[in-house]
């Protein structure tokens, strides 16, 4: 039988989660029906991360998702949260992490925003579920009013119901980037083309079909050149890779969206002086952590994209299992551990199936193999 974590009013947790995306939240939620009092800090003002304010059916498994929309999806997670304990904080930052022995007996965590505390909050585990992030722009005049990451766009139209621009180009055809488009087609928005360096679109092509027929101009073995413009932009250069010495062309665009490879973010578990391997195929530095993702600094775990960029449906796995682990590492036992266990590693193989879902889980063994060494 579940029993109700134990509060206080020194900000002492048994567990700190940092990220509420489907990973943070997932976690957590585990962790507080295991019986440890968790709290779940998250920098931006909404919970499920860019997973979360997606207006669209989630694609992926309809035994995780059921045909819900982002939206549906983080409100039944974060009621999971909330119903079982977790105190959520929402629109804080999390500035640094100490670890045990350099700040005391617990991990110590400086949060900005917490108002109801001096801003300090101490744990005896902390869990890393602080997902990825786009790269910023980098070109000749990127920094131009009206180029942004594509996340930026996302969340000015589904959070706060602002239209970024009217003639909008998407550089970057994986799922995110098509989505996207097509959500800001739907919000009246011309979409003047999508860029892909590659010979073919990264995302599936169910997704692109929608711009296809609005006459949306996809654009395959072209990359971008340059942003023009006199302080906002007005142009964008692109050429074909195909022929390189040509001039290219340009296209007038008022916006210009940039949906790039996401990256792990992990400056607290850089900072916390956690090792890492670099893996293209998992989005970049990944810190090395087991099969539980536990890493090498005791109590702390890492879930989610921070572990290794993937899906939404991977994350909430990964999360499962950190939320198990690190109840577990502090003596809590959750009632269905075994099952919640056993289900979760059934479904993340079945999510890493196929060519790149294979390179991802190979690549998840080296991450657990050189855990093994620099263990023993």
């Amino acid at each position: 039988m579940y029993h109700s974590p134990a509060m206080n009013e020194n900000n002492c947790y048994d567990i700190a989660v940092v990220g509420a995306g489907p990973a943070g939240m997932v976690s957590a939620t585990t962790c507080a029906l295991a019986g440890a009092s968790v709290i779940l800090l998250e920098r931006d003002g909404w919970a499920g991360g860019k997973l979360g304010i997606q207006s669209h059916p989630l694609q992926g498994p309809a035994t995780i998702y059921s045909g819900q929309t982002g939206f549906e999806h983080q409100e039944q997670l974060m009621n999971g949260a909330s119903d079982s304990g977790v105190k959520v904080r929402l629109g804080v930052e999390v500035n640094s992490l100490s670890l045990p022995g350099s700040g005391g007996e617990q991990f110590q965590l400086a949060v900005e925003g917490l108002l109801d505390s001096d801003g300090k909050v101490s744990s005896r585990a902390v869990i890393l579920a602080t997902g990825s992030e786009e790269p910023e722009p980098d070109f000749p005049n990127s920094d131009l009013h009206g180029v942004m990451r594509s996340g930026v766009a996302q969340a000015a139209l589904n959070v706060r119901g602002q239209r970024v621009g009217d003639r909008v180009m998407m550089v970057g055809s994986d799922n995110s980037g098509l989505l996207i488009a097509k959500n800001l087609l739907d919000a009246g928005a011309e979409v003047v083309a999508v860029l892909e360096e590659g010979t073919r679109i990264e995302g599936r092509e169910f997704n692109a079909a929608p711009l296809r027929e609005a006459g949306v101009e996809i654009l395959t073995s072209t990359r971008l050149v340059r942003a023009i413009g006199d302080g906002k932009l007005e142009r964008v250069r692109v050429q074909s890779t195909n022929s390189p010495d040509a001039n290219g062309r340009e296209i007038e665009a008022d916006t210009l969206c940039l949906a790039w490879p996401r990256a792990p973010e992990v400056r607290l578990a850089r900072d916390a002086g956690l090792p890492a391997m670099d893996i293209s195929i998992l989005g970049g530095k990944v810190p090395v952590h087991d099969r539980n993702f536990a890493t090498l600094g005791a109590g702390l775990y890492i879930c989610g994209d921070a572990s290794g960029v993937e899906s939404g449906a991977t994350a909430m796995e990964t999360g499962r299992l950190a939320g198990l682990a690190a109840s577990a590492y502090l003596g809590y036992s959750h009632p269905d551990a075994e099952a919640l266990a056993k289900m979760a590693r059934g479904r993340l193989g079945y999510l890493r199936r196929g060519r790149r879902g294979r390179l991802r889980r190979d690549a998840k063994g080296a991450l657990i193999s050189h855990y093994r060494k620099l263990s023993s």
